[in-house]
């Protein structure tokens, strides 16, 4: 019984926000404004990206990069731990 009460509800949600949507996006001065809203975002998101830049912090690829680079280098030395030890060749002095 709940589960069809909050199904019903859901079902209901779902068309008025339809509905919502359908109405702003007709709205061609509604429209207009997410246009100008979207290009200021980009504005801002290259300004913002400029300045993390030339404040030298790590970007999402940048530490991508790093954790990529930290994993393959605690593969290698789980490996070296692994592997037997090699022992250096003893050199004896001339004379």
């Amino acid at each position: 019984m709940a589960e069809t009460l909050i199904k019903q509800l859901l079902g209901r949600g779902e068309e008025v926000v339809t509905e919502v949507t359908n109405r702003l996006l007709s709205n061609e001065a509604f429209v207009e404004m997410l246009k100008k809203g979207i290009a200021v975002k980009e504005v801002v998101d290259g300004q913002v990206a400029v300045a993390l830049k030339r404040m030298n912090v790590a970007t999402r690829r940048d530490l991508s990069r790093m954790e990529a680079r930290i994993a393959a280098l605690e593969a290698e030395l789980e490996a070296s731990k692994k592997a037997p030890a090699r022992r250096k060749p003893v050199r004896r002095k001339a004379g």
